[in-house]
């Protein structure tokens, strides 16, 4: 029962920051491994784990942002991340235990084949040169808007965000980073939602769920790292479409 911990902090890492949806990967691997967990302390510590990745990978950011908060542009970039949060967390205080109801296989199918159709429309890698800073106030609301649709399980965070990013002329870095910097308030916030649950009940002693946390971290690392070659050639981001694409019809098949 435990071991299984390894496999999805491995998958929550990876699917996190690739457009293919770590919520669709964990609810049919949690299915396949007859995984349960009382309580949330797993998703919590899946998601610090992933939330340790992206500050990793973006601590210069990060670091530049409180640097320039006293100038008008460092104000306007996190004002524009955290306006862009708005949607995300609205829905996700709204509609949580909606949501939660479709949080089974035969959803996951649905939103896989929407992350595929968006990871295949995204704009060609030759389009777009515009840099965060250039983002008007309602366009940032607008990829905020494509975070808060992908809460459904198996639409990805990620290629939505980027889709929308690309899609209003952001250059391929500029839209990942906003995308993966949208991420930090997003999974803080999925964290402190499913916090007083976890402290109620404990399926796993806390060893494991250090390991599940730092498994997570790595490998979102990792993620994070092919997300921004992928970027950089339109076949390769096209082959995370493929793969959501397989994980749909093979997810129909064994549910059916």
């Amino acid at each position: 029962m435990r071991w299984p911990i390894i496999w999805l902090g491995l998958t929550q890492g990876l699917a996190e920051f690739l457009p293919i949806s770590s919520s669709g990967h964990l609810i049919v691997l949690k299915s396949l491994l007859g995984v349960r967990a009382p309580g949330a302390s797993l998703e919590v510590a899946m998601h610090v784990g992933t939330l340790a990745a992206v500050a990793v990978a973006y601590r210069q950011d990060l670091r530049d942002l409180l640097r320039g908060f006293n100038t008008a542009g460092g104000r306007k970039q996190a004002g524009l991340i955290a306006w862009a949060t708005v949607p995300a967390g609205l829905a996700g205080l709204i509609a949580q235990s909606w949501i939660f109801q479709f949080f089974r296989p035969d959803a996951v199918v649905v939103g896989w084949g929407l992350t595929s159709a968006l990871v295949w429309l995204t704009p060609s890698f030759a389009v777009g040169s515009r840099t965060i800073q250039d983002l008007t106030w309602g366009e940032a609301f607008t990829i905020g808007l494509f975070q808060g649709v992908a809460l459904w399980p198996g639409l990805s965070r990620s290629g939505s965000t980027i889709f929308a990013g690309r899609s209003l002329g952001l250059d391929p870095e500029a839209a990942a980073r906003f995308s993966f910097l949208l991420a930090i308030p997003a999974v803080a916030g999925a964290a402190a939602l499913t916090l007083p649950a976890a402290v109620r009940a404990s399926a796993f002693p806390g060893s494991w769920l250090v390991i599940g946390c730092a498994v997570a971290a790595v490998s979102g690392l990792y993620a994070i790292q092919w997300v921004r070659q992928a970027l950089s050639s339109a076949w390769r981001w096209r082959l995370f479409g493929v793969y959501t694409a397989g994980a749909a019809i093979a997810a129909w098949w064994l549910g059916g």
